[in-house]
């Protein structure tokens, strides 16, 4: 099963999810259809979604409460493939060489009197 983003997970339904898993199993000339109903369906849930929690936005507090940027870079390596993986590793690992090397400034400066 393919890794959820955070809106997936409070967007969809079973019926969107039903609809993809049958996607491969119907004939091509129904495949287009049902992926854009799906599409379709997403959207329609998020658009929902946003406006009966006007007063609670989900979204909004979540976004508040995940600020470090390797924690949102991780999730979407994992939602990533191919290329886009590729660089947002290399972003990845170029964040945590920039924090090991502050790390053992850090550590010097600590011990030079």
């Amino acid at each position: 099963m393919e890794p959820y983003s955070f809106l997936d997970e409070i967007a969809e339904e079973d019926s969107v999810q039903i609809l993809k898993a049958a996607l491969p199993y119907l004939p091509a000339s129904g495949q287009s259809f049902i992926s854009v109903l799906a599409k379709f369906l997403e959207l329609q849930n998020t658009v929902r979604l946003i406006h009966s929690n006007r007063g609670n936005p989900q979204l909004c507090a979540q976004s508040r409460e995940k600020g470090d940027p390797l924690e949102m870079l991780s999730a979407c390596s994992k939602v990533c493939h191919g290329a886009a993986k590729e660089r947002i590793d290399t972003l990845i690992n170029a964040f945590l060489m920039i924090q090991m090397f502050e790390l053992s400034q850090n550590n010097e400066r600590s011990k030079t009197p």
